[in-house]
């Protein structure tokens, strides 16, 4: 334990209070000797500071530290003071423990505990909240001085820390949250702290950022959409569309992803974007998921009964949240024999950020689908810090080229460098891949010249409700021009393998030395 805050009050019930002589000792036995009673009075003692503070950190626990701040709030305000809350948490730390080990974790939090402690005042007190997140009461902030703490706390966590003999460079976000007494309660004061973290991981991390009207208006949104979000489950309000995605040398529809649409009673059509960060927040993307999933199986099933020996796959986004879930993969296994759909046709589709950050357990989840049959893709690839390593660790089949880059294949020249080279990586790694947001006929043709099988975007059609892809399925939602020659001049060579030498010849081109012309000496 550090030993070492300023302050620190421990619980009303003191050890003065079990002596004899006093109100509650009519009870206890007599004493022994003196030396016993002392001994004694030391047990106590220690047991007390054990039950009011962290074992690994030596700070004092949740349940001290609210007491304390319940008191300062229902004091009266004699001056300008104002009561301030700063929550602390370390940025990646989840890293330190991957990458070096919970013991080193252990080191990095009890280091953050005692150099938070040395910023604080004597009026001051620190908390372990759980995990990497500490709580700073500074009762009395006057002049900005909550703020100056909050700075003071970043310069301090920013200086390396040497575990084992290794540099570990570990920042934190501080959200911080003021008020006079008597105004909040200490949750809406803590919940406000809360949120103007969150708000300093969102801006960049290793910053502070104070609680203002702006955000006591997102968490007002937030909230209500989350009561609606449950209002929308209950009432049946999410359904499912569907956005084709299209073998691009002939232009059939081989597969379609799912993707849910929220049918508000005021607000009309809700974007994913706007209600699947809350519904992750607040975990209620795990039955929104389970319905999207269970709706997705059933109109598979109907389009394959209603063409059969036609072959088509669908696509669905899963939560990591829902990965996580006991019964995931029970349930998982019911959908697929309730159905009676081929889990080959089934493909979970999990973001690329999630999959270089995947736990043992949601690895471990992601094997059983595999052996199951079903795939797995990895969606808005090369967004991310992808570690080539884990790419060959993990169960996934199916690359999804992020729009973001399908975007410049006509005009940014990094692009197309980006296109072809996941191209070609996944070609050696035997995946499959799906380019996404494809809106012009310029992309989709240089896509299949890069060797590209399959996209989706607007170019070939939005999602749209599951009666308008029945009627997709008997035509070609595109004819490329030259795709006849373009797939007849190396029959026997690679899409892939050939989107790889026309990104080389390409990049040759450009340097005057084209594949095929042998530079002079």
């Amino acid at each position: 334990m550090l030993g070492l805050l300023r302050n620190t009050q421990e619980p009303t019930r003191t050890v003065d209070a079990l002596q004899p002589g006093a109100s509650g000792d009519r009870g206890l036995p007599p004493a022994g000797t003196e030396t016993e009673i002392e001994r004694l009075r030391g047990v106590i003692a220690q047991l007390m500071h054990t039950a009011a503070h962290d074992p690994l950190t030596g700070l004092l626990t949740r349940g001290l530290l609210l007491e304390r701040l319940q008191n300062e709030l229902a004091r009266e305000a004699a001056d300008d003071a104002r009561i301030a809350v700063l929550f602390v948490d370390l940025d990646n730390f989840k890293l330190v423990n991957d990458s070096l080990g919970h013991g080193s974790g252990d080191e990095v939090l009890s280091e953050m505990a005692r150099r938070i402690v040395g910023c604080i005042g004597p009026q001051d007190i620190a908390s372990r909240f759980g995990g990497d997140e500490v709580v700073v009461l500074h009762p009395h902030a006057i002049d900005g001085s909550g703020e100056a703490l909050g700075q003071r706390i970043l310069a301090a966590l920013a200086d390396p820390i040497f575990i084992s003999g290794k540099e570990v460079v570990v920042t934190a976000s501080v959200g911080i949250a003021l008020c006079k007494p008597g105004v909040k309660s200490a949750e809406q004061l803590l919940r406000e702290a809360d949120t103007a973290l969150y708000a300093a991981k969102d801006r960049g991390r290793a910053r502070l950022v104070e609680f203002n009207d702006e955000l006591h208006t997102r968490v007002e949104k937030r909230l209500q959409i989350e009561s609606d979000l449950r209002a929308a489950l209950r009432k049946s309000q999410f359904f499912v569309e569907y956005q084709p995605q299209v073998r691009l040398k002939d232009g059939c529809v081989v597969g379609v992803e799912a993707l849910v649409r929220w049918r508000h009673p005021v607000h009309g059509v809700v974007a994913p974007g706007e209600f699947i960060p809350v519904a992750e927040d607040c975990g209620l993307i795990v039955p929104i998921g389970r319905q999207v999933l269970l709706e997705s199986c059933r109109q598979l099933s109907e389009w394959m009964q209603a063409m059969p020996g036609r072959p088509l796959a669908i696509t669905v986004n899963v939560s990591p949240r829902q990965i996580t879930e006991p019964a995931f993969f029970t349930e998982l296994r019911q959908i697929l024999a309730e159905t009676g759909i081929d889990p080959a046709s089934l493909c979970l589709e999990i973001t690329e950020s999630v999959m270089m950050s995947a736990t043992e357990e949601v690895v471990r989840v992601l094997n059983q689908v595999k052996a199951l049959g079903a795939y797995i893709a990895i969606d808005d690839f090369g967004t991310e810090h992808s570690s080539l390593s884990r790419l060959r660790d993990m169960p996934a089949e199916v690359l999804k080229i992020d729009r973001s880059f399908i975007d410049g294949l006509s005009s940014e020249p990094g692009d197309t460098a980006i296109v072809s080279s996941i191209l070609s990586l996944a070609y050696a790694m035997g995946k499959h891949t799906i380019a996404e947001g494809v809106e012009t006929r310029e992309q989709a043709a240089m896509l299949l010249r890069m060797g590209c099988e399959v996209a989706q975007g607007y170019f070939f059609s939005r999602p749209v409700a599951a009666e308008r892809i029945g009627p997709m399925l008997s035509r070609a939602l595109w004819e490329p021009r030259s795709a006849r020659a373009l797939h007849s001049a190396h029959a026997t060579e690679g899409l892939a393998r050939r989107g790889h030498r026309y990104f080389i010849d390409e990049f040759l081109d450009h340097i005057g030395a084209p594949m095929g012309t042998k530079a002079g000496p």
